[in-house]
């Protein structure tokens, strides 16, 4: 019965720090979108668009910050093709036993989540709008 016991404690045990784990790559997973989309949607509605990347490439890190659980460091990096902002993102997760607790993609634990965002000009879209309300009065 004791050894018995041991075997099921040590399960419980290793099930609960799995769980924890598990938990913090959800929740990073999660953060990480919502960074990254918010960086990329805030730079796409910049006035001129020649300040898109850079923009987003110097309040990157500052809106990634220091909110995620048992991460590394969080990585980023930003493309423009055309009038579409790319914001991806990376971070590994924190495993003490990488090989025993091992999700089943070849990255295992690391975290990689993409942001699109379209450019637009807020002020060249209201100016339109008015001339066409302005047009059809």
């Amino acid at each position: 019965m004791t050894v018995e016991a041991s075997f099921i404690i040590t399960w419980t045990f290793f099930l609960f720090v799995f769980l924890i784990y598990l938990s913090f790559y959800s929740y990073d997973k999660c953060v990480l979108f919502q960074d990254a989309y918010a960086v990329c949607f805030r730079g796409s509605i910049q006035k001129q668009e020649d300040n898109v990347v850079p923009y987003i490439n110097s309040h990157m890190q500052e809106q990634f910050g220091k909110k995620y659980f048992g991460t590394g460091k969080v990585h980023g990096s930003v493309d423009r093709i055309g009038n579409v902002t790319d914001v991806i993102g990376e971070c590994q997760v924190k495993v003490p036993i990488r090989d025993v607790f091992t999700m089943h993609s070849e990255s295992g634990w690391k975290i990689r989540t993409r942001a699109r965002a379209q450019i637009i000009n807020p002020t060249h879209i209201i100016r339109k709008s008015r001339w066409l309300g302005n047009m059809l009065q």
